[in-house]
């Protein structure tokens, strides 16, 4: 089953070139959460839960070694 990237559309499931450098995102305009390349990430990591600076304006990186509870 495909897992594609929030952004760009790319597959990145087990098996493919992009599976390791995916990370978890959400797209703030719609709330949906998935995948993003690492392509897409660029400029969007950060300290803390989720990065401070989204993607274009519209995707930011949930960094979920950092959140609490984990």
């Amino acid at each position: 089953m495909p897992e594609p990237c929030i952004s760009c559309q790319r597959d990145t499931r087990v098996g493919t070139r992009l599976f390791s450098a995916r990370k978890r995102g959400r797209d703030i305009v719609t709330g949906e959460e998935g995948f993003l390349c690492h392509a897409c990430q660029q400029g969007s990591a950060g300290p803390g839960a989720q990065s401070t600076a989204p993607l274009s304006g519209r995707y930011v990186v949930i960094n979920l070694q950092n959140s609490p509870g984990l």
